[in-house]
């Protein structure tokens, strides 16, 4: 039993990892088309290929459609912090009402 909690933890903490790093990725790529900083597109040159290695760990252990809705929203998520916090983006009611929606219908998908 303890065996299953700990590559369940290891597991979650790659899927964080993987969104982080997708999260970052998005923020760069976007800092790099307001800016035109190359150093920005080079990290997520370097970054893209762990990323993705690491949505294909995932991917070994849970089936598709769970990672990738998983991952894709907490990106979603993290992007919307990033939008607000960063580059001072505002959202509409609707648009908090759809992450709201987003992240419970995750939260369904792995209770099964």
């Amino acid at each position: 039993m303890k065996a299953d909690l700990f590559i369940w933890g290891v597991i979650w903490g790659v899927v964080l990892l993987c969104a982080g790093m997708f999260i970052l990725c998005d923020g760069l790529s976007a800092h790099w088309g307001k800016t035109g900083n190359g150093r920005s597109l080079a990290i997520v040159m370097l970054l893209s290929p762990l990323s993705y290695s690491a949505f294909a760990f995932i991917n070994t252990r849970m089936n598709l459609a769970v990672t990738g809705a998983l991952v894709n929203t907490i990106v979603v998520v993290g992007a919307v912090l990033v939008g607000v916090i960063v580059f001072k983006e505002e959202l509409s009611s609707m648009q908090y009402l759809g992450i709201a929606l987003a992240v419970a219908s995750v939260t369904l998908l792995n209770l099964a």
